[in-house]
């Protein structure tokens, strides 16, 4: 008896491997936002803690800051990069919209600490 040896057609669909990058930058992601909020009210009581924010609320003097739309725009980018992290298949752009969304909340902080600058 002769085996039966017959020629398989290759899959048109190329197998890949499991996404183990995209996981990973996944969680990353949700844990930076899930910091951002403590970050937040930390920097908020650091500038409260400071002299020109008791001049600023004592007397009304010295209140300066950025614009409310900058606090906003840095927000917005934020969130968009977060959901392009979360929802995109191409590692490249996952890394990308991580790293502004990292870049953008790093802004907002900053924002936050100048508030009374």
């Amino acid at each position: 008896m002769t085996p039966d040896v017959r020629t398989r057609a290759a899959s048109p669909v190329p197998i890949t491997p499991p996404d183990v990058e995209g996981a990973r930058l996944r969680k990353r992601s949700l844990i930076w936002a899930g910091l951002l909020v403590p970050a937040t009210l930390l920097a908020g009581v650091l500038v409260l803690a400071t002299e020109a924010a008791a001049l600023c609320i004592a007397k009304g003097r010295g209140c300066g800051g950025a614009p409310g739309y900058l606090y906003l725009a840095s927000l917005a980018v934020a969130g968009a990069a977060f959901v392009v992290v979360q929802s995109t298949s191409r590692a490249d752009v996952r890394r990308a919209a991580l790293r502004t969304q990292l870049g953008a909340e790093a802004v907002f902080l900053l924002f936050v600490l100048t508030t009374f600058a």
